[in-house]
């Protein structure tokens, strides 16, 4: 065991118990089953952009961001981040519509627009996929800071992490997960600008910092990482990424928690603003990084050390502990939101499909166990974990968007779609989505071209096959709604 560093575990233990304290007041607050889900879709403006902002930025987006960086330069920004934003862009233009069918899931909406409700067992089998993808990566990347900060075995460290954060989303549902995201954003968003700005001044500005970036190779300031991707290649990553922002549970969960459309709007503009600024501050962060590791001398054998290995063996303590506070407040903020999405799930999609007559406290009851069981097997499954963080993030993103980009939207705006076509192309795009990524685009195609292709031709077939038409959502949306 290394080390301990009495500051950072200390920090981390504090942190903890704050948001555990953050739960067990979130439990006191949580009546019934919608207070669990929904927050009683009562959540304004300032706690919605907040949460949005704080279930947004991830283990991936500070650490397996930084270690993209770090390993291929800032083209990064030209399809991930570059499809993130575009995606919370786009949503803004479609969330009065989605908002005003008052739904509480994506399923729910799926079913409405169908009039199949079998599609909600369907789509939720696939969201809880990507919720415990997520979960996996999220409890990778925690584990890899607070071990390397600290000491702790990796293989105990997980365990503790996981426990916390079941622990307190079990209790309060999304009162405790958004106020402990108001708290963790602020903290997250202010302490990545105080990192920034501090590396800006010890390595001689922002002009000094891509003057040396570039030097090291290149390919680091270069679009596409000068041949390293293709034009086709970032496109299919824009697509992928802007996708999942249409498709995420949470996404949908926080969109009905609002009290109204205007409250949804108002959260998803000014989260994208703040986002914006943060993912810039992000990126420059990692090219500040590869360059302080490369003037020290630190090698590392895997990008996502690069950003542990910076905290713990370049940045002074005081330093050191502003970023943990950091990273800590990004990967919990998004760990206990995908949890809080498998719960509901489980409960609303699945377990009340097969049990329609089920009460809510049965529906509350059945949302905590399976809170608890997703949280014990990512938790398992991050001991060994299948890939890197950027890969599992990849995986996800390719299934969400091949399984719903096409037929959810495409039935939002265009009701006349049959209701079974719009099932099938969820099933056809999941799988062949899924099968070319597996296989590796032995085609050349990427995978997320197979699957959103794929799913948009079944829907194409079905809309001229077959006769029977679907129910397309309950009313339509108006200004008026605003």
């Amino acid at each position: 065991m290394a080390d301990v560093n009495p500051y950072y575990l200390g920090v981390f233990v504090v942190y903890l118990l704050i948001v555990l304290a953050i739960g067990i007041w979130g439990y006191r607050k949580t009546t019934d089953v919608m207070d669990f889900w929904v927050m009683g879709q009562s959540m304004g403006p300032t706690l919605a952009t907040w949460s949005l902002v704080a279930n947004f930025v991830s283990a991936v987006s500070v650490i397996g961001f930084i270690g993209a960086v770090y390993g291929g330069g800032y083209s990064l920004m030209t399809g991930t981040i570059l499809g993130l934003m575009l995606g919370v862009s786009g949503l803004y233009f479609v969330v009065g519509r989605v908002r005003q069918l008052n739904h509480l899931t994506l399923p729910d909406i799926i079913a409405d627009l169908t009039g199949r409700q079998a599609a909600r067992p369907i789509a939720g089998a696939v969201l809880l996929a990507n919720g415990w993808l997520y979960l996996i990566m999220q409890l990778v990347g925690a584990s890899l800071l607070v071990t390397t900060i600290t000491g702790v075995p990796y293989e105990y460290m997980v365990w503790v992490i996981g426990v916390v954060f079941i622990t307190y989303t079990v209790l309060g549902g999304l009162v405790s997960v958004a106020w402990t995201d108001l708290l963790q954003g602020t903290i997250m968003v202010a302490a990545v600008l105080f990192a920034l700005g501090y590396m800006m001044l010890d390595l001689g500005g922002f002009t000094a910092i891509n003057t040396e970036f570039a030097a090291m190779n290149s390919a680091n300031v270069a679009p596409l990482g000068a041949g390293a991707y293709t034009v086709i290649g970032v496109v299919a990553s824009i697509v992928a990424f802007f996708g999942t922002i249409f498709t995420e549970q949470n996404m949908i969960v926080r969109i009905a928690a609002t009290k109204d459309v205007r409250t949804a709007k108002i959260h998803l503009a000014a989260s994208g603003v703040i986002l914006s600024v943060f993912y810039t501050a992000l990126v420059i962060l990692g090219g500040a990084t590869t360059v302080a590791l490369e003037n020290a001398g630190l090698s590392i054998n895997n990008i996502d050390n690069a950003f542990p290995t910076l905290i713990t063996e370049y940045v002074p303590t005081s330093i050191g502990v502003v970023i943990i506070l950091a990273v800590m407040s990004a990967i919990l903020s998004t760990t206990d939101t995908r949890l809080h999405s498998t719960g509901i799930t489980t409960a609303r999609d699945i377990y009340s499909y097969f049990r329609p007559n089920a009460s809510d406290e049965s529906q509350l009851r059945v949302s905590r166990i399976a809170t608890v069981l997703f949280g014990i097997t990512a938790t398992a499954a991050a001991v060994n974990p299948p890939d890197t963080i950027i890969g599992l993030y990849n995986l996800r993103a390719i299934l969400l968007t091949s399984a719903f980009l096409v037929p959810v939207y495409t039935a939002l705006y265009l009701s006349g779609v049959n209701g079974w076509a719009v099932l099938a192309s969820i099933v056809v795009g999941t799988v062949l989505g899924l099968a070319a990524n597996f296989f590796g685009g032995s085609l050349g195609i990427p995978a997320t071209f197979i699957g959103v292709g794929s799913a948009a031709l079944v829907l194409l077939v079905g809309y001229f096959a077959l006769p029977e038409q679907g129910s397309g959502p309950r009313r339509e949306y108006t200004t008026s709604d605003d």
